[in-house]
């Protein structure tokens, strides 16, 4: 091989080759901005829970909101949020580590709260608990339409006095 065919071939490995049956035409996907997406996370946090105002799930989750694939929608977390806020209305939730990953964020925190409601048939005790959790989100188009979460139910649970086996 000559040495102008050499440079030629390595020239070509170095280039990225064109997908040929890729359409002309397509759009190519966009940029997932990873700190915008931990942005809307942190203010669903802040607004909805430290700052009471459960409307903010109307800007920042899609109307199909999904938790663990089970569709429930922006009216089901807005349920799902009053009954915590009510059972724990000084609830405070800490967001201690942040992670941003493709559509992806994943947020670990902890909360306190007084309990001052009921909550999972739990008749108010006043007592002052410490629980913490992680949430994986999916964000598309700017909003939040899948979530998972995890926390420390047990624990909750066991200092609001629930009995064994509850």
């Amino acid at each position: 091989m000559n040495r102008a065919c050499a440079v030629c071939v390595g020239l070509a490995l170095l280039v990225p080759c064109q997908d040929v049956g890729a359409d002309a035409g397509a759009q190519p996907p966009q940029r997932v901005n990873l700190e915008q997406n931990k942005v809307l996370v942190r203010r669903w946090i802040n607004e909805g829970f430290n700052k009471r105002n459960v409307g903010v799930v109307d800007d920042v989750f899609a109307d199909d909101f999904a938790v663990g694939g089970q569709r429930i929608g922006r009216a089901g977390l807005k349920q799902n949020m009053t009954r915590r806020l009510s059972a724990f209305p000084d609830l405070q939730v800490t967001i201690t580590e942040v992670v941003a990953e493709g559509d992806r964020v994943v947020i670990w925190y902890s909360a306190q709260g007084t309990h001052r409601g009921e909550f999972e048939g739990i008749r108010p005790t006043g007592k002052r608990v410490n629980w913490f959790g992680s949430d994986l989100l999916r964000i598309a188009a700017g909003k939040i339409v899948e979530g998972r979460f995890l926390d420390d139910s047990l624990g909750l649970l066991r200092q609001l006095g629930a009995p064994p086996g509850f």
